[in-house]
């Protein structure tokens, strides 16, 4: 069992690297435009949004412009999953964070192994039964898997449907959940249950998840 994990760390090391060295080229050529995001206005934002979403129909995208997850108009939200039950999904989850992350724009990373409720609101979202990860929104609007975004940074797409996000210092790790995005919950410690003193009896708790976390009341608004 060690073995295997050396040999999965292995391969996420040298994916690491690649991704590492293909960054720092792309983002060269991106980055005057990114470090400006602050002092973009939402029209200008919006606008270039817009012109990025038509121009990716190049890369097979279109379908995808007409699905929408409300409530994250302005965030990007990966949806992901930290198991390394699958190695191809591991890989690809964590190239795709990866890539994000070279940007240096805040994500809002929602993990499915440790809250099945994502799970369910990406299938909904989806219209699907079953579903691979990971998965982009930007604005709203999904943009795809893996291959999509791979497809997108490679062709200097990316860096236009970013573009108007603020920037974030990567060396800023969140001191209550170490960029987990959760905590062990606030209201039952993490035991999923509660003492009800009117009725005498333990109730589950309804302020944390099957795992007995709860969303990072630092980080995650």
């Amino acid at each position: 069992m060690v073995g295997g994990n050396d040999f999965i760390e292995g391969k996420v090391k040298k994916l690491c690297d690649s991704f590492e060295a293909a960054l720092s080229k792309n983002l060269l050529k991106s980055k005057k435009q990114l470090s400006n995001g602050e002092d973009v206005d939402c029209s200008s934002s919006s606008s270039s949004f817009k012109r990025a979403l038509l121009s990716s129909k190049k890369f097979g995208l279109s379908r995808f412009n007409s699905i929408n997850l409300p409530g994250t108009e302005d965030r990007i939200v990966v949806y992901f999953t930290s198991l390394r039950g699958i190695r191809r999904t591991y890989e690809d989850c964590y190239t795709v964070r990866m890539i994000l992350r070279g940007f240096r724009v805040p994500v809002d990373e929602r993990d499915i192994s440790m809250d099945s409720a994502y799970r369910k609101e990406l299938l909904s979202v989806l219209g699907e039964k079953t579903v691979s990860l990971p998965r982009v929104f930007i604005r709203g609007k999904y943009v795809g898997g893996a291959e999509e975004i791979k497809q997108l940074h490679e062709g200097g797409e990316l860096v236009k449907l970013l573009k108007g996000f603020p920037l974030r210092d990567p060396r800023l790790v969140c001191e209550s959940c170490g960029d987990a995005r959760f905590v062990p919950c606030l209201n039952c410690s993490g035991s999923r249950k509660i003492f009800c003193e009117e009725e005498d009896v333990m109730r589950r708790c309804l302020d944390c998840n099957e795992n007995g976390l709860m969303r990072c009341p630092n980080c995650c608004h």
